[in-house]
């Protein structure tokens, strides 16, 4: 049988074993770790063949957060030595053939300068514009440049269950802002029936997103965990007229990191 895993480019936990990198100006990465041939696991485009650059670093530390592990940690790569790890493993004709690129997290808008250097450097060395998912959890504003270069916005607000302040957590400008934003959407992870109250009264109430906009998600680090609540965020999906994603990496995989 064809091994399912998707395959590594940068292995979560390749930081302990990198030499030490002599920085290039700004033309580097810190990442986590890089994987491709497998699928977009959530959101609007779930199924899509998919390779996935997570970067390092987060402006949150949510409670229910699966990737804790990964994101705290890495190293840099610069642009040149992560389009040779790209050129290598074959991914640029799977990106040319339509497989997305998804940026994420961590939080990457923390590195949006580097994500646009890369993005034109890519463009400059292979003559394409690849297809660009990015998630976001919707706390720092995307530069003009970045806006342009994003061909999908997942974005994630928070809500009172990720253990995160209204404070932190809360942008009612910036929210408002990325709806406007072209292939926007506002996935929202569910842990209770309650917190359709709460999208009601933070986001729809004072018109900062649109309902077509909504995703609903259940909150699931496991299969198990997934399977204790899907049911649930569905009902509250179809009785609120939003759209619903399950997370089909968890149910593919269960809660599997650095493969």
């Amino acid at each position: 049988m064809q091994d399912m895993n998707p395959k590594q480019i940068i292995r979560a936990g390749d930081y302990q074993r990198r030499a030490i990198f002599k920085k290039d100006g700004k033309n580097f990465l810190n990442v986590s770790e890089f994987y491709y041939d497998t699928i977009q696991g959530e959101g609007i485009n779930i199924g899509q063949p998919a390779a996935f650059l997570r970067l390092k670093n987060c402006t949150m530390n949510c409670s229910y957060c699966d990737t804790t592990e990964v994101w705290r940690y890495g190293s840099p790569y610069s642009f040149t030595e992560l389009l040779d790890l790209m050129s290598d493993k074959n991914i640029i004709d799977q990106l040319r053939n339509g497989q997305h690129l998804v940026i994420t997290g961590g939080s990457p808008l923390l590195q949006q300068e580097g994500i646009v250097g890369f993005l034109k450097k890519f463009y400059e060395v292979y003559q394409f514009f690849t297809y660009v998912e990015i998630e976001n959890e919707c706390t720092l504003m995307p530069n003009p440049w970045m806006r342009d270069c994003i061909d999908c916005w997942n974005n994630s607000p928070k809500l009172a269950s990720s253990g995160m302040s209204l404070e932190v957590r809360y942008k009612p400008e910036l929210i408002k802002m990325m709806s406007y934003l072209k292939n926007s959407w506002f996935k929202f992870v569910i842990s209770n029936e309650h917190e359709w109250d709460e999208i009601d009264e933070f986001y729809l109430k004072p018109g900062l997103v649109k309902r077509e906009q909504i995703i609903l998600m259940p909150e699931g680090a496991t299969r198990e965990d997934l399977q204790r609540k899907r049911l649930m965020v569905v009902d509250m999906a179809i009785c609120h007229g939003v759209r619903y994603s399950t997370r089909e990496h968890i149910i593919l995989w269960d809660k599997k990191v650095g493969f």
